[in-house]
């Protein structure tokens, strides 16, 4: 019993110390040392954890994977890249529309508050429709954050089905339904009540479009149709960005260095070493005997949102949760990690911590609670569908 007692104070002291900005690969790696500490670890123990999760092929895949999109992100802004997508964004579709389609473009760039990005861009056409601020918030937001459930080079959907060893798109098509609730949730709330004056610009070009977005397709392309690791792919995809834009050998180097993240490449690391202290440690056999009894339910969809609710961090919450539910789940491994994912997502995208909100509300000059009158009923709707969802499965 006393060794149940390390994980709700490793859980407290990671919020702790997230909540004061200490980096949540580190916090997590402290959890991690609590729980092995009120496990009775040795040194011993410790280490022989440290090994197994610097050697496990999937805490180096994964780790090289979340540093690659971060470099592939970074590179798709220095470059301008991006912006090819956009203009023809703006010209294929109506005001209405592309009031979607852009957040959703920006929402391909893995960077921390990268709704501030879409913002500006979004501005001109909101006030030409005569939006108020909080709506301009509301569809920036939403719409950036509705295609990371169905985005195969999303960080959190990589580390779910990492987690319990399936692949990225076995996650995907379980996501899916809750993407087109998302997308109609979306268009209902955010794009319906506007109404638009006829387009008078010139038609888009939808290859040019995808042309802008060609390193992101070769990826998917190669895990798809050759079955090539996103690692590798992700390095093809890097250097065809550098190909199409004449980077020079010099500016490449500049850009790898900048796009490389220590803290994500941390954060990774201390997310499969909790996962091995959790395995080693025993732990959660005491967990089950001692939830028993305890709707499934209530863990599966209440653990991992109130994680991310509270850190505004749905890759901590995920990296945190999944290990610890993973063996009382009933459900195949996909519809697992399809319903946390979706429980840390929705946690996630209502936390009043979460940066791209922040930004966002701060930009467009509201309030945060006028953005929830509309943002919070929208995230519950998302939540309903994974609660009926849960109960059916269970």
């Amino acid at each position: 019993m006393f060794a149940l007692l390390g994980v709700p104070v490793a859980f407290i002291i990671i919020l702790l110390l997230v909540r004061k900005k200490f980096p949540y690969g580190i916090s997590i790696i402290i959890g991690a040392v609590i729980i092995g500490i009120f496990c009775r670890f040795t040194v011993e123990d410790f280490l022989n954890s440290a090994v197994e999760t610097v050697k496990d092929k999937d805490t180096l895949n994964l780790t090289a994977i979340i540093i690659l999109i971060g470099i592939l992100g970074y590179s798709f802004k220095k470059t301008g890249q991006i912006n090819i997508t956009i203009d023809e964004l703006r010209r294929l579709f109506g005001e209405k529309t592309v009031l979607a389609a852009l957040p959703a473009a920006f929402g391909m760039l893995p960077i921390p508050g990268g709704a501030l990005m879409s913002a500006p861009v979004i501005e001109p056409e909101a006030n030409r429709l005569g939006l108020t601020p909080e709506h301009k918030t509301y569809l920036n937001i939403w719409f950036r954050h509705t295609l990371l459930m169905v985005f195969p080079l999303s960080a959190m959907i990589i580390l779910s089905a990492s987690l319990v060893h399936v692949s990225v798109y076995s996650v995907i098509v379980r996501l899916f339904p809750l993407f087109l609730i998302a997308v109609t949730t979306g268009y209902i709330v955010g794009l319906k009540p506007i109404k638009a004056p006829p387009r008078h610009e010139e038609s888009g070009s939808l290859l040019k479009a995808l042309y802008g977005l060609s390193p992101i397709i070769v990826v998917i392309i190669l895990n798809i149709v050759f079955h090539i690791g996103f690692a590798v792919g992700l390095v093809v995809g890097v250097l065809l960005l550098f190909i199409e834009n004449k980077v020079s050998v010099k500016e490449a180097a500049h850009m790898v260095k900048k796009g490389f993240s220590w803290e994500m490449a941390v954060a990774i690391v201390g997310i499969m070493f909790f996962r091995q202290i959790i395995n080693n440690s025993g732990v959660v056999t005491d967990i089950m005997n001692l939830l028993e009894g305890t709707p499934t339910i209530l863990l599966m969809v209440g653990l991992p949102m109130v994680i991310s609710l509270f850190t505004g961090l749905a890759v901590l919450s995920i990296g945190v949760s999944f290990p610890l539910l993973f063996p009382l789940s009933p459900l195949p491994p996909p519809l697992f990690a399809a319903i946390l994912y979706t429980s840390a997502f929705t946690g996630y995208l209502a936390s009043p911590l979460h940066l791209c909100l922040i930004l966002t509300k701060e930009y467009f000059g509201c309030s945060l609670l006028n953005v929830y009158k509309r943002f919070l009923p929208s995230v519950a709707v998302l939540v309903c569908y994974n609660v009926l969802l849960t109960m059916f499965l269970l």
